[in-house]
């Protein structure tokens, strides 16, 4: 049998994300369980601080767009563009989520999400708005489908 070699790159390969949100779950699991609510909450806003620095520093420079290409970009990135909806305006991004990708992945999987992935959006984005200088209100979240509703808006402006 001959040999064959081939020059294959890390870039060259389709990046996939989605085991990332699986292993988050059993990390969260793990915290939660062990150390409880604060401990969740505690290592999402580390992550947010650290991971997030740079759309932080994008935020602040050119407001709210920033937080709307990001977020759009996640759901290209995901392959559910339809399932993402943003509004933004002076004052606010508004951002309804039909349903989750990473929930879907987890639950086809054989997984369940835990008790504490809706922290994933409520304590991260809710981190990136505080440090960049905005506001952060999650209107709802679907347990079952990770469907949600939430807004960045400017401090002092009308929610």
């Amino acid at each position: 049998m001959a040999k064959r070699v081939i020059d294959i790159k890390a870039e060259d390969n389709k990046y996939l994300h989605k085991d990332f949100h699986g292993g988050m779950n059993g990390g969260l699991t793990y915290l939660g369980e062990q150390y409880g609510d604060y401990a969740v909450d505690e290592y999402l806003a580390r992550f947010a601080e650290v991971f997030y620095a740079p759309l932080v520093e994008d935020i602040k420079a050119r407001g709210l767009v920033a937080m709307k290409e990001k977020i759009d970009h996640d759901y290209n990135e995901e392959e559910v563009p339809e399932d993402c909806h943003t509004e933004l305006t002076d004052d606010c991004l508004t951002v309804v989520i039909d349903k989750c990708p990473a929930v879907s992945h987890i639950k086809s999987c054989g997984d369940t999400p835990c008790k504490w992935f809706r922290n994933t959006t409520s304590t991260v984005w809710g981190k990136v708005a505080s440090l960049a200088g905005y506001g952060f209100t999650m209107d709802y979240y679907c347990e079952d489908t990770g469907a949600t509703k939430y807004r960045f808006f400017k401090r002092g402006a009308r929610k």
